[in-house]
C-alpha cells in the first residue's frame, strides 16, 4: 500500500471510529451485591488511582463472592479499558460460564478482541453471537456495523447501522455509520439521506458536513461540496483531510487560487506534512498562481523528502526557471533527465528553452 494510500486510509478510518468512543455498550450493568460497588465508582477509581487499584477492589469482594458474575465481568471491563486483552478475555470467560449477561459478556469480548487485537472477524463473530441473546440488543449491531466497516463489507455495515437507527431514531451515531458506510459502498444518494438525518440531530457535526462534502463531489457537484468543506473547517477550526478534499473540489471548479492556499493549509497537519507528494501538489499550485517563492519552498521539500523523484525535479527545475535562477534549473532538468531516461528529450526540451 502506498504512503498517500495509508494516509486515506487512516482518516478515514479516524472518521470511522466516531464509532469507537461514544457507545453506551456497558451501561446495563447492574450494581454489585452488597455496598453498592459499582461500574461508575470502579470507573471513578481507575481514573484517579489506576486500575490496579480497581481490580483490587474488585478482588476484595470476589474473595467473599466467588462466584458472583457481575464481579467478573467488572473486571474484564477494567483490564479492557487499561488495554490488556488477555487478562480481560480470561475475566469475561469467567462472567460467562457463571451465566451473567451473556449478550453484554460477549459484546465486551468482541469489543476486546477487534479494538485491542485488531482481530475483526472476531469481533464480527462475538457481536453477532450477542444478537442471538438479545436481538433488540442496539449496541451489537453497532459494533458490527464497525467490524464490517473495518473488513471492507461496507453493506453489510450500512445495514447494521440501519438496524441500530431503527432501535435508536435519535442517537445520532447510527446516521453517521450510515453515511460512512454507504459512501463507500458507492451509495451517494443513500449516504446523504443519512448524513441529512445525522445533521438535523446535530447540526454543527463538522464530521458529517466534510463527508456530506465528499458525497457531493464524488457526484460531481463541486460548488455543494466546496460549501460543506468551508462549513466543516468552519466549524473544526479546520483539519488537513477538509483542507485537502476542498482543495480538489476548487480544482475541478478551476479555482487555483484556492487549491493553492487550501494545499498550503493543509501541510501544516503532521498526518500530511510527510509525505512528498502532498508537498509537490502544493509546489504546483502555487507555480501556477505565480507565488514562486512558496512554490520553491514546497519543491524543495518534496525533493528532499524523495530525491529519487524525477517529476519533483522537473517542478523545481520549472519554478527556478521562472525566477530567472538558470544555472539552478538547468542541474535540476539534468537531474531529472538522469533519473528518468525516458524523460531525456523532455528534459533537452526544457534546457534547449531556458537558453532563449
Amino acid at each position: 500500500m502506498s504512503k498517500n494510500l495509508k494516509t486515506i486510509f487512516l482518516c478515514s478510518l479516524g472518521a470511522a471510529l466516531l464509532l469507537a468512543a461514544v457507545f453506551s455498550i456497558f451501561d446495563r450493568a447492574e450494581n454489585a451485591r452488597g455496598d453498592n460497588l459499582d461500574w461508575p465508582g470502579l470507573s471513578r477509581v481507575a481514573a484517579a488511582k489506576g486500575s490496579a487499584e480497581a481490580i483490587s477492589l474488585v478482588d476484595k469482594r470476589l474473595a467473599g463472592h466467588p462466584n458472583d458474575s457481575l464481579l467478573y465481568y467488572f473486571k474484564a471491563r477494567i483490564y479492557y479499558e487499561a488495554g490488556f486483552a488477555k487478562e480481560a478475555l480470561v475475566e469475561a470467560d469467567r462472567a460467562i460460564s457463571l451465566g451473567y449477561a451473556q449478550e453484554i459478556s460477549h459484546l465486551l469480548k468482541a469489543l476486546i478482541y477487534g479494538r485491542l487485537n485488531g482481530d475483526y472477524a472476531k469481533e464480527k463473530e462475538l457481536a453477532a453471537k450477542a444478537l442471538t441473546y438479545d436481538p433488540t440488543f442496539d449496541d451489537a449491531y453497532i459494533v458490527r456495523a464497525e467490524a464490517n466497516y473495518l473488513l471492507g463489507d461496507y453493506k453489510a455495515c450500512a445495514k447494521d447501522a440501519a438496524a441500530y437507527s431503527g432501535l435508536t431514531p435519535k442517537d445520532v451515531l447510527g446516521y453517521e455509520t450510515s453515511l460512512l458506510c454507504l459512501s463507500r459502498a458507492g451509495d451517494n444518494a443513500g449516504a446523504e439521506k443519512a448524513g441529512l438525518k445525522a445533521l438535523a440531530l446535530k447540526p454543527r457535526d463538522h464530521a458529517v458536513l466534510w463527508r456530506l462534502g465528499q458525497v457531493d463531489a464524488a457526484r460531481g457537484r463541486h460548488r455543494d461540496a466546496i460549501k460543506r468543506f468551508s462549513e466543516a473547517i468552519e466549524l473544526s477550526g479546520g483539519r488537513g483531510q477538509y483542507y485537502l478534499d476542498r482543495a480538489r473540489s476548487c480544482e475541478a471548479e478551476k479555482d487555483f487560487s484556492c487549491t493553492a492556499w487550501d494545499y498550503y493549509a493543509a501541510v501544516i497537519w503532521k498526518d500530511i506534512s510527510d509525505y512528498a507528494s502532498y508537498y509537490f501538489l502544493l509546489g504546483s499550485s502555487m507555480h501556477r498562481i505565480g507565488e514562486l517563492d512558496k512554490a520553491l519552498k514546497a519543491a524543495d521539500e518534496a525533493v528532499k523528502k524523495e530525491p529519487a523523484n524525477p517529476d519533483f525535479y522537473e517542478l523545481r527545475g520549472r519554478v527556478l526557471a521562472d525566477a530567472g535562477k538558470i544555472a539552478a534549473a538547468k542541474k535540476d532538468f539534468l537531474k531529472m533527465s538522469a533519473l528518468a531516461p525516458a524523460k531525456k528529450a523532455e528534459a533537452e526540451s526544457l534546457i534547449e528553452q531556458l537558453k532563449k
